[in-house]
Formats: C-alpha cells, structure tokens, sequence
C-alpha cells in the first residue's frame, strides 16, 4: 500500500514537472499605443512588446479603424521582443488591434486591445484606406437555378433511358 502512495505521488509530480513549462507563453508586456489611450498625432506603426522573443513568420497583427477598415499596410517585422505593424495615417475614431503570435516555445498566443485617435484637422488625412473587396461567400458559388432544372431533367430522361433498355432486355429474354 504504501508503494503503491509513493508510486503514484512521484507520478503525480513528474506531471506537474512536466505540464509548468507548457504555462510559459509568451505574454503581451506593453502596446504603443496602449489600451484605451487617446492619441492626438498620427503614428506610423503599432508596436507590441512581448516578455519574451516570438516567431515572426506565423505571427499576425490587425489594425482596424472607422467603419471596420483595416489600418494595417505592409508586412509586420519582429525585432527580439517587439512586434511592429506599419499602419496608414490614422483618421478620428476608435481602433481595434487584433494579435496572434508564435512564443518561442512554439505556441500561439492571440488577444487585442483597442485604442481611439482624436487627430487634429490639419494633420487628419482626407481619405482612409480602401475598404477590402468582399470575399466570397459560399453563395457566391451556387450553381444559378436554370442549372439544377437541367441536370434534374438530365437525371430524368436518363432513368427514363434506363428503364426503356432494360424492358427491352426483358421482353427478350422471355419472348
């Protein structure tokens, strides 16, 4: 019995052993801009700054603005701790920063944070980015209606075809 209490409190310990290291993501240490910040100048990229180095391939940072319109411009770069997402000159209203990235131990770690840009007239741009054209949707590849009356027409004079030829058979056979 009592083995059998050692046994399993060591296997009990080597789980916990084994499971701390998997709790040592990468976690979001601080933003320019910050959480809930108000900004009053334009800025030319988003940084966010991790407690320890991430992966920069399979990392993504989105910046959208006014109306759902993504700020992002360009490819993000990754320098030690520090992710970096070039955005285009801001317009007033509120922003939503959308984040995944690869930790260094080779998880993903997603969150976001939101901030509002309160740029003054002189340095607001007059037009924002383009809107994103519109993805398809599955309806965009739906077969129009003339095309499923025709292949169930189709399918109709076949089973139709099918059952001529083999009453046909079947007058042969027992004539």
């Amino acid at each position: 019995m009592k083995r059998a209490l050692v046994v399993a409190a060591l296997a009990f310990t080597g789980l916990l052993a084994i499971a701390a290291p998997a709790a040592a993501h990468s976690t979001l240490a601080g933003s320019s801009p910050t959480d809930g910040a108000i900004i009053k100048q334009q800025i030319s990229e988003v940084n966010l700054r991790f407690d320890e180095g991430v992966d920069g391939r399979f990392s993504t940072v989105v910046v959208n603005g006014p109306g759902g319109v993504s700020y992002s411009v360009g490819a993000l770069s990754v320098t030690d701790n520090t992710v970096s997402q070039p955005v285009h000159p801001l317009k007033s209203g509120d922003y939503k920063v959308a984040w995944r990235v690869v930790s260094s131990d080779g998880h993903p770690v997603a969150g976001g944070f939101g901030f509002t840009a309160a740029i003054p007239g002189d340095q607001e741009p007059s037009e924002g980015p383009k809107p994103a054209k519109k993805k398809p949707t599955d309806g965009d590849f739906a077969a129009p209606g003339w095309l499923w009356w025709a292949a169930g027409g189709g399918a109709l004079l076949a089973i139709v075809a099918l059952g001529l030829v083999l009453g046909k058979k079947r007058g042969k056979v027992s004539a």
